[in-house]
This record gives C-alpha cells, sequence and structure tokens, in this order.
C-alpha cells in the first residue's frame, strides 16, 4: 500500500521515515483522494466557516439571546393580552419576569457561545455586556427613569449572567483536548475526564489564607455596608440618581453586595489552580463573620439569616471560580518556551 509523506507530499512504496524530512510516513488511498481544483479551496470555505470564530460565536449567541428575549416576551404578552392582564408588566411581577426571561435567554446565548472553548466565559461575558448595552439603549423612557442606579447597572449584571452561561457550555460541551504527537504508527489515546473527576478537582489543591482573608474582608464591607454605600452614591450625585421605591432600593442595595462579593470572592480566586475552592472558603469565613452580627441585631430572623448565608457562598463560589478563569496562574516554564521559539 503506498505511503506519502505529510510534509513534501511524496509518496513511498515502503513504512517507515520520509528520507527528506524525517516524517512518519501516512497511508494514502490515490482512488479515495478528490483531485485538486485548479484554485485555492481556502478562498471557497472561508465565507461558510464565519462562526467558528471568535467573533462569529459572539454574535450567534447574541442574535440567539435577544430573539429568544423577543420572543419569549412577545408570547408572554399575547398571553396576557388573551387573559385581559395586559397591565402585568407595569407591577413589580412584571419587572420580574421580564429580567427573568433576559436572564434565562442570556443564558443560553451565552452558553452556546462559549460551547467548547477553552475561553468561553469570556465569549459569554462578551455576550452579555453587548446585550446589557442594548438594553440599556432600547430601554422605554416611561418603563423607568433614567435617574436610576439600576439602569446603569443592567450591562453589569447582563456580563455575570452571560459569564455564567459561557460556563455552563463549557461544562456540558468540553473543549475538545490537543492532538498529541504521532509516536510511531501506534495511536495514544487520551481518555476525557467524567464530570465527577471534575467536579471533584474544583476542591483540589492547597489553600491561600491570606487571599481568603483579604477576600472575605471586601465581602463583608459589600454586604454590612451595602446600604451606605448606596447612600453615599446618592449623596454624590446631587440628585441626578434617584430610587423611586422602596423595593427598588432593596433591589440595589442587594446588588451591590452581590458585586462587592463577587469582586472579593475573583480576588481571593485570581491566579490559583482551585478558585471554586478558594471562593468556598471566602464564602464560609464571610458567612460566619456577618452571622455573628447579624444575631446581635435585635430584628435578627433565622430566615433573613439563611438567605444570607446562602447568597454569600453562592456567590462567592463563582466568584472565585470566575477570577480563577479570568487570571489564569502564571507558569515561567511557559514563557521561557516562548522567548526561546522567538
Amino acid at each position: 500500500m503506498a505511503l506519502v509523506c505529510p510534509q513534501c507530499k511524496q509518496v513511498f512504496e515502503k513504512p517507515g521515515v520520509c528520507p527528506m524530512c524525517n516524517a512518519v510516513l501516512l497511508y494514502y488511498a490515490p482512488d479515495l483522494t478528490p483531485p485538486e481544483p485548479a484554485s485555492t479551496p481556502q478562498a471557497d470555505d472561508e465565507p461558510s466557516q464565519w462562526q467558528q470564530t471568535p467573533w462569529g460565536k459572539i454574535v450567534a449567541g447574541l442574535v440567539l439571546a435577544q430573539g429568544l428575549n423577543f420572543g419569549l416576551q412577545q408570547l408572554l404578552t399575547a398571553g396576557l393580552l388573551a387573559s385581559d392582564s395586559s397591565e402585568v408588566w407595569d407591577t413589580v411581577l412584571g419587572l420580574i419576569l421580564h429580567h427573568a426571561i433576559l436572564g434565562i435567554s442570556l443564558l443560553i446565548g451565552g452558553a452556546l457561545s462559549g460551547a467548547a472553548q477553552e475561553r468561553g466565559i469570556i465569549y459569554g461575558a462578551a455576550v452579555g455586556l453587548v446585550s446589557g448595552i442594548i438594553s440599556l439603549f432600547l430601554r422605554k423612557p416611561s418603563a423607568e427613569s433614567f435617574a436610576s442606579m439600576l439602569v446603569y447597572m443592567e450591562p453589569v449584571i447582563h456580563l455575570a449572567t452571560g459569564a455564567l452561561g459561557g460556563a455552563i457550555g463549557m461544562l456540558i460541551w468540553r473543549p475538545t483536548p490537543p492532538i498529541p504527537e504521532l509516536d510511531g504508527n501506534t495511536p495514544v489515546e487520551t481518555p476525557l475526564p467524567s464530570i465527577g473527576d471534575s467536579l471533584g478537582n474544583l476542591f483540589h489543591g492547597p489553600v491561600h489564607f491570606g487571599r481568603i482573608c483579604a477576600g472575605a474582608f471586601v465581602v463583608v464591607i459589600g454586604v454590612v455596608w451595602a446600604t451606605a454605600i448606596f447612600d453615599f452614591l446618592l449623596r454624590a450625585s446631587n440628585g441626578n440618581l434617584a430610587v423611586t421605591s422602596k423595593l427598588q432600593a432593596k433591589l440595589i442595595s442587594m446588588e451591590i453586595s452581590a458585586l462587592v462579593a463577587l469582586v472579593g470572592a475573583a480576588l481571593a480566586g485570581a491566579t490559583t489552580n482551585n478558585g471554586f475552592k478558594q471562593g468556598f472558603c471566602v464564602g464560609l469565613a464571610a458567612s460566619a463573620i456577618v452571622l455573628g452580627m447579624q444575631i446581635s441585631n435585635p430584628t435578627f430572623t433565622l430566615e433573613a439569616a439563611a438567605i444570607t448565608i446562602g447568597g454569600i457562598i453562592v456567590v462567592s463560589m463563582v466568584g472565585g471560580w470566575f477570577g480563577s478563569q479570568l487570571f489564569p496562574p502564571y507558569d515561567p516554564n511557559r514563557r521561557k518556551k516562548r522567548l526561546a521559539y522567538e
């Protein structure tokens, strides 16, 4: 059977190594090989492969997220009109439904853009950021005042939701492992890790107590001083920022706490191999401090404490994992190899 060199394309009869290129010869079937066209095939294949580029995946995820958001809202509006409840969109329930539909759409769009990609979180975050900017400019002036801080925080919320969708896409559709170099004629099988092994690896590795203390300190500041931070921003704006209800003020305070907790946990998980474990430890430490401060409060309730502790731990785990993915650990050996090649 004929063999061909993958570099110089010369055909040989005996197996082995090409005498000129020193490359392993591959099997060659002349009857099954189509004739080469006169023009280069790359020019014909490039227009159909745009969706495989990073920008193509981001655009596809953004179009899917916006299309799902618009379609689901129109479908729900049609159902509300049929039941004579078209005024629901102007209530608190309508606001919750609007953000729930948008969140589900961003999760699906971010998962599509981050599927089978090593940087799926970055792709999903880009989808969420662009979606937040679009929602900011397409918002109706009568729906909510532009002076509200909640409006300007939407791009940040969309970015976090899209990044979470990209992470989900990476977990469901994992990136393709690198193909090892040929070792003679014996193929090397690369086993894929199971889901249980992947989840177990999240809690492996050492614990960096200094980073955990710093991250827990930031999380406690965000949770305890969220109302104070919000009041400071309102006073510093000289009336340019305003809230229309107590529910909106409470929601903004919760978003400030979640954002600060996300940043603190990301700080603890950055440049580490186990950001998820770092974030979990930060959440436990911050929850213990916050619980001790809330117990001494006369208005302490067990339900509110459970919700607060659960939210801190979940946000801290997500933030720690996101920080480790956004800022991976530094490998000096890899930089030395790169400089050697250059």
